[in-house]
């Protein structure tokens, strides 16, 4: 039930571009398609796009390969098969969504490479981090039966106030899989879940249950405290407070753009092909760039209005 924060670009990991030859892709009566008629075909279709992210890749990797290793990687895509039900139903999703396992890895590294960058370009300031712990709340654990109709929670409500077990009925009827399988637990801040399962979840007190169905737009829960601690000092939640803050970064695509434009426009990148000499354009812009561009372009605009 939490709401996705990752920020992701979009990755054309499944194509790759071949080197110019005559040698024969496919034929048919109409003739031979050779690598090189494929070459250029993929180059002014995807070539910017695909050279754009080899070229992010690249550099990101060569800071940040040490920290996200293939290792890293690996223990992510479990991370993710385990929580969408194992391999079968993990490789389902990703070919709806058109994913090989390898490709998505290839996802997952960019998402933690980026996510690194972020980490090693952002400084927080002391006023930061003394705002958001004003705002804090410390992580809770609750858990939760999720079914799709009231009357089921209705009723499900009922067994609980007769003395059945929690974690059992959330493992037999929960809708949310990931959670069920550990008894309906789950761990979260203030801004992670949706807004009516915190609100029902915050009011209560360790040990306590909702007495009536709370509705979202995924079903209705019945929502359990099981611990909800006090808030530390300022130095005891500096720590979480600085991975809330990163995580909100890491959820604003404008503020990756950002940090991944200064670390492009560091590493003297050159495009030796014209055709796609524009591809890092959106990176290697600077502000001052953009400005000057956009002045000379209203400038532009209100000569042809004076000239009409």
């Amino acid at each position: 039930m939490k709401k996705s924060l990752l920020v992701t670009i979009t990755i054309l990991a499944g194509l790759t571009i071949a080197g110019c030859s005559d040698s024969t892709v496919a034929s048919s009566t109409a003739g031979k398609i050779t690598e090189d008629d494929f070459y250029e075909a993929m180059k002014e279709t995807v070539g910017t796009s695909m050279l754009q992210q080899l070229i992010i890749e690249d550099v990101l990797t060569d800071l940040y390969g040490d920290v996200v290793t293939d290792e890293v990687v690996d223990k992510q895509y479990t991370t993710e098969e385990t929580a969408m039900g194992g391999a079968d139903a993990f490789e389902n999703i990703m070919l709806q969504q058109g994913y090989t396992p390898d490709n998505y890895k290839d996802t997952i590294r960019l998402n933690l490479l980026i996510e690194e960058a972020v980490k090693d370009k952002t400084k927080l300031s002391e006023e930061e981090i003394k705002a958001a712990y004003d705002a804090y709340t410390p992580a809770v654990t609750a858990a939760h039966i999720l079914v799709e109709d009231e009357e089921t929670a209705k009723d499900l409500i009922t067994q609980l106030n007769d003395g059945a077990d929690f974690a059992e009925l959330a493992t037999e009827n929960s809708a949310d899989t990931a959670s069920a399988a550990n008894g309906g637990e789950v761990t979260f801040s203030s801004g992670e879940m949706v807004a009516e399962f915190e609100e029902a979840a915050f009011a209560l007190k360790e040990g306590e249950i909702t007495t009536e169905p709370v509705a979202t737009e995924y079903g209705y829960h019945i929502i359990k405290m099981i611990e909800k601690p006090e808030k530390g000092t300022l130095e005891e939640e500096t720590d979480t407070i600085e991975d809330q803050l990163l995580t909100t970064k890491l959820a604003d695509s404008a503020y990756i753009q950002e940090v991944i434009s200064g670390i492009m426009q560091d590493a003297n990148i050159i495009i030796e092909d014209k055709d796609l000499s524009t591809a890092m354009d959106t990176y290697l812009v600077t502000e001052e760039e953009s400005a000057t561009e956009e002045s000379a372009t209203e400038e532009s605009a209100v000569e042809e209005s004076a000239a009409e």
